[in-house]
């Protein structure tokens, strides 16, 4: 009897008894687990439940067994002792750690933001935000715009939403019912406007007026969008008294990320309007409209010209190319005048949208190192606040740890981004650009480089994007040319060279390379004007477009083309 006792007594601490807890555990964990698969309607079949069941089973089994032990252990004083001591040496290690990495970080930013603060670079986004300018000259506060930045309290929410609901109303593409969207002509795919296609979008869609049944398509049009004819000639009056732009936006937002822009959709929306209503005063033979309009069109651009904000610069592009689109198609049906050709290529010549890029970059640049500044002070809260957008382990980084980010960022920026572009000879280099994507893609992932991979790569597109419009500028300042000398010759040139200097002062660089534009007659006397575009080959003229799974225009394959007519109707070379 006394020896049956004894055996029961003894502890299950040999390899035999723990093992068999071992598997005592694991198959009641996996037996919970078949339950509750059970309970749930049986969503995992035998596989999963061998393939995930059985490992999250062992898995819970040696963390029970571990716990067990660990606390049988610790309940001794000799051996509590002995855990309080090493948890405190590791404790005091971790925050030795964190002070070293927040010390290095600092150190590291700080020096290299005083070495370039010393050679004129800005790291702050107030450096970049634009002077303020009278009221009375503000083209962005004439009455229309005005409601767009006319916010309460808390920045969210607009005092009087009636004007900006008139405001999205001013669209040339309302759709109907049955009804999708204008589309628009592009003068970097060489496309002209589909007029009839136009007029069969407006007819019998009830959020525009109807003209009669037998109407051409041009007047259809003008008939249709001649309900916004009071708000266009409001945006026309002050766009000739009012000189200057600038929206009231609050760059002084925290988190920089949450600066508000609601003025970009409706400037975009107002210029596919504007286009809209020349091109078919064009078709019309009203080409005095249809220029007042045009410039409307390169006002309401260049309202956004010295906002420093990327998406700002993407959207500047953006309505530039409808304006060069309304060019185009006039120049397309030579309706045109010298006087009018002159006026547009004198305009044309005063931008520069490299110029324009290299401020936006450097703001960019300030926005980064503020956006991680104030999620290094903050990191708990944003973390919380975006719902698992960001890893809840940033909570708990050390602060130096997003200075080297910041400098990571910044050091990219000097050494790769802002070298890619010379505004002042008007070149890009795509060598450069490409260099920096290879770099980032082969930037070894780790705390001090995580942002830059997340960030950096969405940048690489903007210049490639500002030098083909770039390119576009500059083409349609020749093309203009070419227009006045063949009103005044009967005939194209055969060389650029004939331009000058009475139609224009200089033929621009390729932005690519830094030779003169191509220029090149097709087998019908038609002109074919380009670059060599981001792949520096000479193409010929010819676009890359690309295959059937993503079609549309492969930017940075072949060249980048302008000519009168669409690509469709040009003579092979």
């Amino acid at each position: 009897m006394d020896r049956e006792a004894g055996h029961l007594k003894r502890p299950w601490n040999t390899p035999l008894r723990v093992l068999a807890w071992f598997l005592v555990l694991t198959v009641s964990a996996f037996g919970l687990i078949l339950v509750i698969n059970l309970v749930t309607g049986g969503r995992l079949n035998v596989s999963d439940l061998l393939h995930y069941g059985l490992p999250i089973s062992v898995g819970l089994a040696g963390a029970a067994l571990g716990a067990f032990w660990f606390f049988r252990w610790v309940s001794c004083w000799k051996n509590f002792r002995r855990f309080l001591f090493v948890t405190a040496c590791l404790v005091t290690l971790v925050l030795l750690a964190y002070a070293e990495e927040n010390w290095r970080g600092k150190r590291a930013w700080e020096r290299h933001r005083q070495y370039w603060e010393s050679r004129g670079e800005h790291f702050k986004v107030a450096a970049f935000v634009p002077p303020q300018v009278p009221e009375e000259k503000n083209f962005a506060l004439t009455p229309l715009l005005r409601p767009l930045f006319e916010f309460t309290r808390n920045g969210a929410a607009i005092r009087d939403t009636n004007p900006l609901a008139d405001l999205d109303k001013l669209s040339a593409q309302l759709s109907g019912q049955g009804k999708s969207s204008v589309e628009l002509g592009n003068p970097q795919k060489g496309t002209l406007a589909d007029l009839t296609a136009w007029a069969q979008f407006y007819r019998g869609n009830t959020n525009y007026p109807q003209a009669p049944a037998n109407t051409t398509p041009a007047d259809t049009i003008l008939v249709a969008v001649s309900k916004f004819s009071p708000e266009l000639k409001e945006l026309r009056e002050a766009a000739a008294s009012r000189p200057y732009s600038r929206f009231a936006i609050d760059y002084n937002s925290q988190p920089p990320w949450a600066i508000l822009v609601p003025h970009l959709s409706r400037v975009k929306a107002l210029t596919v309007l504007t286009h809209v209503r020349a091109v078919a005063e064009l078709e019309a033979k009203r080409a005095p409209e249809a220029f007042e309009d045009s410039k409307l069109a390169f006002r309401l651009s260049e309202s956004l010209r010295d906002e420093p904000i990327l998406i700002d610069h993407l959207v500047r592009t953006a309505t530039l190319g409808m304006a060069l689109q309304t060019l185009r198609e006039g120049i397309a049906r030579h309706a045109w005048s010298d006087a009018q050709l002159a006026e547009i290529e004198s305009y044309l010549g005063s931008i520069n949208l490299l110029a324009e890029y290299k401020n936006v970059m450097r703001c960019e640049r300030a926005l980064s190192s503020e956006g991680l500044d104030y999620l290094r002070g903050r990191a708990v809260e944003v973390v919380h606040a975006t719902g698992g957008d960001l890893k809840p382990s940033m909570g708990v980084w050390p602060s130096g740890w997003y200075y080297q980010n910041m400098l990571t960022i910044s050091r990219l920026y000097q050494e790769s981004i802002l070298p890619a572009v010379n505004e002042q000879a008007r070149r890009v280099f795509p060598d450069i650009t490409e260099a920096e994507e290879s770099r980032i893609i082969h930037m070894r992932a780790g705390p001090y480089t995580i942002f830059a991979k997340l960030l950096m790569p969405a940048l690489q597109k903007a210049v490639i994007k500002t030098a083909r419009m770039q390119t576009c500028v500059d083409c349609a300042r020749v093309a203009c040319a070419l227009e006045r000398y063949n009103l005044a010759k009967g005939t194209t040139p055969a060389s650029l060279d004939l331009l000058l200097p009475a139609f224009i002062d200089r033929i621009p660089n390729d932005v690519i390379d830094g030779n003169p534009l191509r220029y090149r007659l097709d087998s019908k006397g038609n002109f074919v004007l380009y670059s060599v575009g981001w792949n520096r080959t000479d193409d010929r003229g010819e676009l890359a477009w690309r295959g059937e799974k993503k079609p549309g225009l492969d930017e940075s394959k072949g060249d980048w083309v302008w000519t009168a007519l669409p690509r469709e109707q040009r003579a092979a070379p």
